[in-house]
């Protein structure tokens, strides 16, 4: 074997900090999976990675798809492949499109499959939405419930995308990251970010309860959650799935420009 592979969380921290310090807003998924480590809720911790590369293949949880960076091919992709294939409890694969769909093409076997999209974007500078009634501001502890109630509705929407929901959503709460839009003092929408790592900040999820969508409420709240992350001195990035054209124009008009294309493939 020509990869180098690692359970030991200090040494997968050092291969990870080191890709997300060279390009923060590619690797905010790596940065998530970093805070995790760090906190010690990363129980599946296992790493493989080509040495002196950026081609590195990362799990931090059994509920979430195992992450494939880019700088894979060839013999050492297909050896990434048979080492992932032998992971217990493997639910998914994700990365680079043509990657995340070489790997599930090997291991997903006579298994149902979900694939999903994703791209990520950037913003430089923000372009408010104008017009939308009401007004942003960060959630409080009164509304907990409300929050969590949202972050159910996401997920049940995403398909599953978000683990430990109840947890997330108290963290999210505790550390005043949750944004909530206004209109006549009512809450209609949310936008959660994440503490930015190596200088960006992942904006998500962002929630709009039906009865509330077609005002502009999420692009006003995605703004107001953007500008907080602005403010902190940092790059604000998000994804959309590629699904979804509503979700990739607004966020465009907001400043937002792509990055990369992704894929998520969730085995049944």
């Amino acid at each position: 074997m020509t990869l180098t592979v690692t359970t030991d969380p200090s040494a997968i921290d050092s291969v990870l900090t080191r890709l997300l310090d060279a390009d923060p807003v590619r690797a905010t998924v790596i940065g998530s999976i970093v805070v995790d480590l760090r906190a010690g809720r990363a129980p599946d911790a296992w790493c493989a990675g080509r040495p002196g590369t950026d081609a590195v293949v990362v799990r931090s949880h059994r509920a979430y798809p195992v992450l494939f960076t880019a700088g894979w091919d060839g013999a050492d992709l297909a050896e990434a492949i048979e080492l992932v294939g032998r992971l217990p409890g493997l639910t998914g694969v994700s990365g680079p499109a043509e990657i995340a769909e070489a790997a599930a093409g090997r291991l997903a076997g006579e298994r149902a499959t979900e694939r999903m999209g994703m791209r990520l974007f950037r913003l430089d500078d923000l372009v408010p939405p104008t017009g939308v009634p009401g007004e942003g501001r960060p959630a409080n502890d009164d509304e907990h419930d409300l929050v969590l109630d949202w972050y159910r509705a996401f997920g049940a929407e995403a398909g599953g995308a978000m683990h430990d929901i109840e947890q997330a959503a108290a963290n999210a709460l505790a550390s005043g990251r949750i944004w909530l839009w206004l209109d006549g003092g009512r809450p209609v929408s949310l936008a959660a970010r994440r503490a930015p790592e190596a200088g960006s900040a992942r904006i998500g999820p962002v929630y709009t309860p039906p009865e509330h969508r077609g005002h502009g409420y999420g692009s006003a709240v995605t703004a107001a959650a953007t500008r907080d992350v602005l403010d902190l001195g940092a790059i604000p990035v998000l994804f959309t799935d590629l699904a979804n054209p509503t979700s990739n124009k607004i966020y465009q008009l907001l400043g937002y420009y792509p990055v990369e294309d992704r894929a998520v493939v969730r085995f049944d």
